[in-house]
C-alpha cells in the first residue's frame, strides 16, 4: 500500500515546484503565446508539467526504490518523455521527433519491463493472442496514440489535469482490487501531484502544464493501462480512458470527411464545442470531467465482460458522440427546421433524429441492462 505521508509529500513537492516554475518560466523561455486556437488571450507561463513529474519521480525513486528498480524500463522511459516535453515547451519539437521519442520509450517498457499488449481480449469465447512482433506494433500504436490524445485535450484551464485525475483514480481502484503495487503506487503518487498543479491551473490559469506535463501524463496512463490488462478486459480500458480517445477519433474522422489531414489543427475538439455551448471555462471543464467519470464507472462495471460486448457498447457510444458533436448535422437540422416551420409543420421537428440517435441510445441502455441482469 502507498503510505499517506508519501501522498502528502508528492502534493507538497508539486506545489513548491509549480510555484517556483511560475516565477521562473519567463526566464526559461517557457511562455505560451496565444494563437487562433487558444482559449486564452494573454501570454501565460507553461512548463508546470516539470513540477508534476519531478514530484512524482522523486517520491517514487526515494520512497519506492525497489519498485522503481523493478520497473526500471518505465523509469528511464518516463525521463525520456519528460525531456522531450521540456524541450518542446522551450524550443519546440517536430511531430516526427515526438513519435520517435515515444516509440523509443515504449520499446523500453516492452523489452525491459515486459509491459506489452499480448492479447486483444476474449471475443465470442475465444482469446486473440498476439505474436511478439504484432504485440510490439500494437503496443507502440496504443502508447503513441493515447499519449498524443491526452496532449490534444489540453486546451482549457484545468481540463487535462482533471481528466487525468479521474483516470488515475479508476486505475488506482483496479490496482487496489487486484493487489497490484505498481498500478496503485503510480496512480496514488500522480494524483496529488496533479491536484497541487490545479491550484495554479484552474481558470483563470496562472500557468499551463505544457507538453512536459501532457506527454508525461499520457504516457504514464498508457503504461498503467497496459499493466491493468493483466486483470481486466482489454476493451474496458477504452471506457476508463474514454474522453481523450473519443475526442481524437471524432475529430480525425470529421477532418477526413472534409478532405483535410486528420492531423490538421482546428477548433473542433470536444472542449471547444462544450465551451461554445456553455460559455464558461469552469462549466465546460466540469461537464467534460463528469462525462469521463461516468465512462470510468462504466468501464469498471464492465471490466469482466467479454470484449466483443464491451467493444460493441463503446462503438455505440462513439457513434452517439459523433452524431451529437457533428456541427454539420446541427446546421442541416436547423435548415430543415426552418423550412418546416415556413410550411407550418413544426411538429415534425421531434422526428429529425428519431431514426439515428434514439435507437442507438435505446440499444446502449438495453445492452447495459442485459449485462447487469446476467443475460450474457
Amino acid at each position: 500500500m502507498v503510505e499517506s505521508i508519501d501522498i502528502v509529500l508528492s502534493f507538497l513537492l508539486s506545489l513548491f515546484f509549480t510555484y517556483s516554475i511560475t516565477k521562473l518560466s519567463a526566464k526559461m523561455g517557457m511562455i505560451d503565446i496565444p494563437n487562433e486556437r487558444s482559449a486564452h488571450i494573454n501570454p501565460i507561463p507553461r512548463g508546470a508539467g516539470m513540477a508534476i513529474f519531478l514530484a512524482f519521480f522523486l517520491v517514487l525513486l526515494c520512497c519506492y526504490t525497489s519498485l522503481a528498480w523493478h520497473y526500471k524500463g518505465f523509469v528511464i522511459a518516463s525521463v525520456i518523455i519528460f525531456l522531450i516535453g521540456v524541450y518542446d515547451d522551450n524550443r519546440g519539437v517536430e511531430p516526427k521527433a515526438k513519435f520517435i521519442g515515444i516509440s523509443v520509450a515504449t520499446l523500453l517498457i516492452f523489452f525491459i519491463d515486459g509491459l506489452r499488449i499480448e492479447t486483444l481480449g476474449i471475443w465470442f469465447g475465444h482469446e486473440i493472442t498476439l505474436p511478439l512482433l504484432l504485440s510490439l506494433i500494437v503496443t507502440i500504436v496504443a502508447v503513441v496514440g493515447f499519449t498524443n490524445a491526452l496532449n490534444l485535450i489540453d486546451g482549457l484551464d484545468g481540463l487535462s489535469g482533471s481528466v487525468s485525475i479521474v483516470i488515475f483514480g479508476a486505475f488506482y481502484y483496479i490496482g487496489m482490487v487486484y493487489h497490484d503495487t505498481f498500478i496503485m503506487t503510480v496512480s496514488a503518487l500522480m494524483i496529488p501531484a496533479i491536484i497541487a498543479f490545479l491550484f495554479f491551473n484552474w481558470h483563470p490559469a496562472k500557468i499551463f502544464m505544457g507538453d512536459s506535463g501532457s506527454l508525461v501524463l499520457g504516457f504514464t496512463i498508457s503504461v498503467v493501462a497496459i499493466k491493468a490488462i493483466d486483470y481486466i478486459s482489454v476493451t474496458s480500458v477504452l471506457f476508463l480512458t474514454a474522453i481523450p480517445i473519443i475526442d481524437t477519433l471524432t475529430v480525425m474522422i470529421r477532418r477526413i470527411q472534409r478532405g483535410l489531414s486528420p492531423f490538421n489543427p482546428d477548433k473542433t475538439h470536444l472542449h471547444h464545442k462544450v465551451l461554445r455551448w456553455k460559455g464558461g471555462v469552469d462549466n465546460a471543464v466540469v461537464i467534460i470531467v463528469m462525462i469521463q467519470l461516468l465512462f470510468s464507472i462504466m468501464g469498471l462495471a464492465l471490466r469482466r465482460q467479454p470484449d466483443n460486448i464491451i467493444f460493441s457498447i463503446f462503438v455505440i457510444v462513439l457513434l452517439l458522440a459523433f452524431a451529437f458533436l457533428d456541427e454539420r448535422a446541427v446546421a442541416r437540422e436547423r435548415t430543415v427546421i426552418t423550412k418546416i416551420r415556413k410550411r407550418g409543420v413544426t411538429f415534425i421537428k421531434k422526428y429529425l433524429n428519431k431514426y439515428i440517435l434514439f435507437p442507438l441510445l435505446l440499444l446502449l441502455i438495453a445492452m447495459v441492462l442485459a449485462i447487469k441482469l446476467g443475460w450474457f
